[in-house]
């Protein structure tokens, strides 16, 4: 055990989080208990910026070991993050006062003093709220962090046991087990945590076309502002039918064929306000390498039938028979244990399984594809596909399936139909690091660009 947790720090040093992630939670799994484990992932998710999992940490800790002053003061930066300024200064406060060392003490009050007058700035900014189900995040703290230099950002992340009940009502409402009057008035009441949300903010944003959303289009107060993102999945669900379209000001789609799949489904959104804000990602964060034609393919996703890996396999089984060397690595977790039997018999019954490797779930993908060559995606839909255009801006190829409607978004030279298609793209010479991450810049799939969307829309918002 000793040696485990020696190897974890050693990669934890050298910025390998990836990696020391991998070891710490194998610690965890034979001790739940192990104090330095809890700390060094929680400081790990912190140095990302997963501010959601340094939160679930943090508090895990606290609630197991007690009181830290580096716990206590990363939890001050959480909620600086989410706009919690108040929770911000009475962690920094807790720490400030379970530190003993002069060095940790001067840099506490700083950020107690930098807090306070941030707060006290942010009281005379437009208000903004972010409300989104709890691991529906990932999308939107890059967002949440470039438009606080502008607006107070408060964002809200609700607890899955606390949104378990609106759940319950939404499924008995489609069900028809309760009348339209009696729905509203529980909805009401469940909802009452939103109101008060929607209360504070000038503008609400409900991230997800989900159950939250439709909670929030029947308890937003006269006067206030409601938009709604929808991503994919929420497009093939009956959640957006039951959504008081009337008290939304404005739907956002991450791209246009998202809209035209909601009206194919029998949704009428003439009288709906509507935009399409493509996705953007930090090219900073991005370290493009120029590359060239290798044998390392990573495919990158939940492991869910929908994103067909076993199409993958039969990719990396005709790459294989022309050269041993190719290798599909898979970052993604299962999410059902039947379908990775499945898959890790498929594998071995397919002979490919010394050229399939599963990494798990990957937090650090920057730093996972630092080695890689192609991004393969085998999806059989997609929105946008962030893992796609992180590679392209590493200056990694990609292979796309032409899922439906791919091509308002992708060109022609990276799609493919069939898998030979897919293998004549991987083997053959054309490869131009520059064109791929040229192109995302091109499209404007920026971070900067889809920021001052965002700021266009919430102002415009306010003025109506």
């Amino acid at each position: 055990m000793r040696k485990n947790f020696q190897e974890a720090i050693k990669s934890f040093e050298v910025g390998n989080y990836n990696e020391a992630l991998r070891k710490f939670n194998e610690i965890l799994k034979n001790n739940p208990y192990n104090k330095e484990s809890h700390y060094y992932i929680c400081s790990i998710y912190r140095q990302l910026k997963k501010w959601s999992k340094c939160k679930n940490y943090a508090t895990s800790f606290l609630k197991k070991f007690g009181k830290d002053p580096k716990i206590l003061e990363y939890l001050g930066e959480v909620y600086s993050f989410e706009g919690d300024y108040k929770k911000a200064i009475e962690m920094y406060k807790s720490a400030l006062k379970l530190t003993s060392q002069p060095e940790d003490k001067n840099r506490l009050r700083e950020k107690l003093e930098k807090t306070y007058a941030l707060m006290q700035e942010k009281k005379s900014q437009l208000k903004l709220a972010v409300i989104v189900h709890q691991g529906g995040d990932t999308f939107t703290d890059d967002l949440v962090e470039n438009l606080s230099k502008k607006i107070w950002v408060k964002k809200f992340v609700i607890p899955t046991s606390k949104i378990t009940f609106l759940n319950a009502l939404l499924k008995a409402k489609r069900k028809k087990l309760i009348n339209d009057n009696l729905y509203k008035v529980i909805l009401h009441f469940l909802g009452s945590k939103l109101r008060k949300i929607i209360s504070w903010a000038d503008v609400t944003w409900c991230e997800w076309a989900d159950f939250l959303a439709v909670t929030g289009s029947y308890v937003k107060p006269k006067g206030k502002k409601l938009f709604v993102r929808l991503h994919r999945y929420e497009a093939f669900t009956d959640i957006p039918f039951m959504i008081n379209w009337n008290n939304v000001d404005e739907l956002v789609f991450v791209s246009q064929f998202m809209k035209d799949i909601l009206e194919m489904r029998g949704l009428n959104l003439q009288k709906v306000s509507w935009r399409v804000i493509y996705n953007g990602i930090d090219l900073k964060r991005f370290q493009f390498i120029p590359r060239q034609k290798g044998y390392n393919i990573a495919w990158v996703a939940h492991i869910i039938p929908r994103k067909n890996l076993h199409v993958a396999f039969e990719i990396i089984k005709k790459l294989s028979e022309k050269d041993k060397r190719y290798r599909l690595h898979v970052a993604g977790s299962f999410d059902d244990p039947m379908y990775e039997i499945y898959l890790k018999h498929l594998a071995k019954s397919m002979k490919i399984k010394d050229n399939v490797i599963f990494h798990g779930w990957v937090d650090d993908i920057n730093q996972w594809l630092e080695d890689k060559n192609y991004l393969l995606s085998t999806s059989i839909h997609e929105s946008f596909g962030y893992n796609i255009v992180e590679a392209m801006a590493r200056g990694i190829k990609p292979v796309i399936h032409d899922f439906y409607n791919a091509k308002e978004l992708y060109d022609e030279e990276f799609l493919f139909s069939s898998v030979d298609e897919a293998v004549e793209k991987i083997t053959e010479e054309r490869y131009d690091s520059h064109h791929y991450r040229e192109y995302i810049i091109k499209r404007g799939w920026t971070l900067e660009k889809q920021v001052k969307e965002f700021e266009s829309l919430i102002n415009e918002l306010v003025s109506r």
